[in-house]
């Protein structure tokens, strides 16, 4: 410890000869009089306290040394800049010096005056060249003086750098970039000695007052690519990371002002690197094709995720396409019911007690034609759809369209073109959160408390499709909320596209239903949570009433712990895997009556496991399930692969026999690598959904898609050849 002083920021730097002396600046963030103190580091290897520089008036932000220079900025939240010079004076200069200053006192003090009008009060700030602070040592003297004082950012400074090649692109010895929460980022330099803002790049589109996911709060860093210097990054509060190139620009030999330079070079922002900043709580694949992710998180934003090809064709990257929901209350659950009768439908839910459609606007469907070459359908052009959505003043819902006083900053923002071209434009960031919102169709209403869970009959279609099914076409989609009695417990089965509940499922639980699952032929519902109960619900169409589902079995203590995750595979409809926080994998077997005397179907244990990966002698507790959508034939038959997560954020994959159960078991094929996995719990894992040409036999390799997103705020989307 070397301060006892409330600390902000600290900055190291060695300072050139004939110093050659380590100096150690620390920014403080007192409530007022804030403070830059200066140490050294004395032969003895301790560092001393020399003194302190003051000024800034609010809590230090930041603090920059210009390379081997004798210059350093800092930064401060009373949104100003200021230029320090540290000036080294050898002691053949100081005594040379002193001797000057003491015959200029000699002849000053044969003179005097009473006019008080020529006293100065400098209590506060002194002028800016005078000496601020003193570093005496055995070579001589370095004083620090006030260079400059930067003003030009509205909001709190929270970041300073210097240009490493100010020389070939500004022809200029310092050029100076600075961040702050107004949302721009300004490259400084001297102009006649006055320093000046030169360029103001940033983001100024968004809802005016809108959530951290509609609108740029401001930057909280930014940096310069180190080579050239042609490029800027600022790294967004909400966690984006936004990139600047510099156009090619033609600097002739004539000679040029530096305002002119300045006008020549262009700055172009890029689409930015972005992600969620609060923890990923779900997601989901579009259920028709499997052509891109959706993804909700506590950070109330869902966000639209596709695979990009890159410009010179050599692969393809996953980027975010669209920002369909912007909230106001944390996102907790999203399911895709996107089918062939009416694609591009999802439905979210979040801390609140509705749960809400969402229809894909045209602006977004032209984006994916522009990706994927997605042809609108004939069902699909009949589909009433709007341009684009927004969000009203101080409202949830999300508009068909801004006619009645949307509060839309649109002095940056346009409409992106997507239109096929030779080079894709994506949306930026002022954009996602503005006109790729989806507008909400709907609102599902009917429980008591927070949403917690949803599942549709849709999203559990990933493999083949059984057209032989009687329930094969038809699109439910089951919720339940957090539970405070038995009666909050019961799971609703929807009509999304109606908007109407058509049937309460009650009398199964007891506490928050914390996992649900269709079966892919649509004749099981499954579930199961903190009453660590497993129920399965299945089609009665012989009850004589309209209610589609009926209890057929309930297990008590399926499991010892809380059950986390269910799945039915998706190529065999009567196996279903279960995995808890007790670190046990079970796999049930659904028997359908086969008598008269037996009316309702049943579930059995054909096999259970334990994950690899313990945490001291436990093993680590499962937090998500997802079977592969086909099957595979190894050399013991054909097996199903389960892809499980963990709450230490590992991921693994198994082998699961579909037949001859007790001569079988399951058996550990790979652990994704930890530097590939999250570092929190994992909280969904899903398969892409085979496409209907993909028909490749279970003995020959493939390659799968697998998404993962984790409290960590990370998604992940992994690539897996069998």
């Amino acid at each position: 410890q070397i301060s006892s002083h409330v600390s902000n920021v600290v900055n190291c730097h060695v300072m050139s000869p004939p110093l050659n002396q380590l100096v150690v600046l620390i920014g403080t963030a007192a409530p007022r009089h804030n403070k830059i103190q200066v140490y050294t580091l004395g032969n003895d290897y301790v560092l001393q306290h020399i003194g302190h520089l003051t000024g800034h008036q609010d809590w230090i932000t930041c603090l920059a040394w210009n390379g081997s220079s004798t210059t350093c900025a800092s930064g401060s939240q009373d949104c100003k800049i200021r230029l320090w010079n540290f000036t080294t004076t050898i002691m053949e200069q100081q005594e040379a010096i002193q001797s000057i200053l003491l015959n200029d006192n000699d002849d000053d003090s044969n003179s005097s005056t009473d006019d008080d009008d020529d006293l100065v009060d400098m209590d506060d700030d002194e002028e800016q060249g005078e000496a601020r602070l003193e570093l005496s040592h055995s070579k001589g003297v370095t004083r620090v003086t006030l260079e400059a004082l930067l003003f030009g950012h509205e909001e709190a400074v929270t970041a300073v750098c210097w240009h490493p090649k100010p020389i070939p692109l500004y022809q200029q010895e310092e050029i100076l970039i600075s961040s702050s929460m107004d949302r721009t980022i300004l490259i400084w330099s001297s102009i006649t000695g006055i320093w000046t803002p030169l360029t103001r790049v940033g983001s100024a589109g968004g809802i005016l007052g809108g959530s951290i996911g509609s609108t740029l709060l401001g930057f909280v860093n930014v940096a310069v690519e180190p080579e050239f210097g042609t490029s800027l990054v600022g790294h967004a509060y909400g966690g984006a990371i936004h990139v600047w190139n510099m156009e090619q620009h033609d600097i002739k030999e004539e000679e040029l002002s530096l305002e002119d330079i300045a006008m020549r070079i262009k700055w172009k922002a890029m689409p930015c690197i972005t992600g969620h900043f609060g923890g990923v709580t779900d997601l989901c694949w579009e259920a028709e094709r499997g052509d891109y992710l959706l993804t909700v998180s506590a950070d109330q934003t869902c966000r639209l995720w596709g695979s990009v090809p890159t410009q010179d064709g050599s692969g393809s990257v996953w980027l975010e396409l669209a920002r369909p929901q912007v909230h106001g209350y944390d996102l907790a659950a999203v399911v895709s019911v996107s089918s062939s009768q009416h694609p591009h439908l999802y439905v979210s839910g979040a801390d609140e007690k509705e749960a809400r459609v969402f229809d894909a606007p045209v602006s977004t469907l032209r984006l994916l034609d522009a990706v994927y070459g997605i042809e609108s359908s004939e069902k699909d052009v009949s589909i009433s759809r709007v341009e684009r959505a927004y969000i009203p003043s101080l409202g949830l819902s999300q508009k068909a369209s801004a006619v009645d006083g949307a509060e839309i900053d649109t002095s940056e923002t346009d409409v992106v073109s997507v239109k096929k071209e030779s080079h894709l434009h994506l949306p930026l960031e002022r954009d996602l959160g503005v006109i790729s919102l989806w507008p909400e169709v709907r609102k599902l209403f009917g429980h008591n408390t927070e949403l917690y869970c949803l599942a549709s009959t849709v999203s559990a279609r990933s493999g083949p499709k059984f057209e032989s099914s009687p329930y094969a076409n038809d699109v439910f989609v089951a919720s339940s909320t957090k539970a405070r009695d038995v009666d909050d417990a019961a799971i609703r089965l929807w009509d999304a596209e109606k908007g109407k509940c058509v049937q309460v499922l009650s009398g199964g639980h007891r506490s928050t239903v914390a996992a649900l699952g269709f079966s892919p032929d649509g004749r099981f519902l499954a579930s199961s949570g903190k009453d660590r109960r497993l129920c399965l619900w299945f089609r009665d169409d012989g009850n004589g009433t309209e209610q589609p589902f009926a209890l057929g079995s309930a297990i008590d203590s399926a499991h010892k712990r809380i059950v986390w995750g269910l799945h039915f595979c998706p190529f065999d409809p009567s196996l279903l895997v279960s995995g808890s926080r007790d670190g046990c994998v079970k796999l049930w077997k659904a028997y359908i009556p086969q008598h008269e005397s037996e009316t309702n179907p049943t579930l059995t244990v054909v096999s259970l496991f334990e994950p690899s990966t313990r945490k001291d002698t436990k093993a680590e507790s499962v937090t998500s399930l997802a079977f592969a959508p086909k099957s595979f034939t190894f050399d013991d038959g054909d097996a199903a692969i389960l892809a499980i997560g963990l709450e230490c954020g590992f991921i693994e994959l198994w082998s699961l026999p579909t037949v001859d159960f007790g001569q079988r078991k399951c058996r550990l094929l790979t652990c994704l690598p930890p530097g590939c996995s999250h570092v929190a719990t994992v909280s969904k894992l899903a398969w892409q959904p085979l496409r209907n040409d993909d028909v490749t036999p279970p003995e020959e390799s493939s390659t799968l898609t697998l998404a993962s997103c984790s409290l960590d705020h990370g998604c992940r989307v992994f690539e897996v050849e069998f």
